[in-house]
């Protein structure tokens, strides 16, 4: 199936649609893994300037604005599609649909170093087929309060580029070559993939969040590995 759009070198390949439709028609033996962070189907809304939340005190320095929709968040999520591929996969998000999901002990938790005292998750979980026993990673995550990556905020559940790029590094993770994302928002992982060198396979079903990825990832794809260090104040 050709793609969308995909690196001059072919080593990223991008495709604007429904993984459901798309992902049958890909090479199964092309993807080593999934990593991804699906709609939750928590119907989680999107149109932050509209509903006043730049007003709150909190918020003031960062600058708000309404997203496209989130597609399928408005529905239970169901990993069926995504199960039957039996790869190593990383489902951030699991415990929202955990039901549907096999038992694992192996749990990755993001720690987002918020106060205690916020009505919003202090913490995010994934479900894995893959590692062993529960990992986590400390990251701060918290409005204008972030850890690292100051850039603009692309996509309402926006994930940092380092906690997938941690999520690819873990020993159990490492080895895996080419790396899908069949719900690959404003392309975090695709930028974490880049960043650790290994090909990488995203699809997304809206157009506005696709070419915001496409963006990321050519932007990323211009920065030498050398320059690893300065990449810190730029955006992604």
């Amino acid at each position: 199936m050709k793609p969308d759009w995909q690196s001059k070198d072919g080593s990223v390949q991008l495709f604007c649609g429904d993984c459901l439709e798309i992902l049958p028609k890909l090479q199964k033996t092309t993807i080593d893994a999934v990593v991804t962070d699906p709609p939750y189907g928590i119907n989680h809304p999107t149109d932050y300037k509209t509903r006043g939340r730049g007003n709150r005190p909190r918020f003031k320095k960062v600058a708000c604005k309404d997203y496209p929709q989130i597609a399928g968040d408005d529905a239970p999520f169901d990993p069926q599609h995504l199960l039957d591929l039996r790869i190593p996969m990383i489902l951030w998000g699991g415990n929202y649909y955990a039901s549907r999901l096999p038992d694992s002990s192996g749990w990755l938790v993001w720690d987002k170093l918020r106060g205690e005292d916020l009505d919003q998750a202090t913490c995010e979980l994934a479900w894995t087929n893959c590692v062993k026993g529960v990992r986590c990673f400390r990251y701060l995550w918290d409005g204008f309060r972030k850890a690292g990556e100051h850039g603009e905020q692309f996509h309402p559940m926006q994930k940092p580029v380092a906690l997938m790029k941690w999520c690819l590094s873990l020993r159990w993770t490492k080895t895996f070559s080419t790396i899908c994302d069949p719900y690959m928002g404003s392309g975090s992982t695709a930028v974490a993939c880049i960043r650790l060198g290994k090909p990488f396979v995203g699809i997304e079903l809206v157009p506005e969040y696709f070419d915001i990825a496409k963006q990321r990832i050519e932007r990323a794809l211009h920065i030498p590995p050398a320059k690893e260090k300065e990449r810190k104040g730029l955006v992604f």
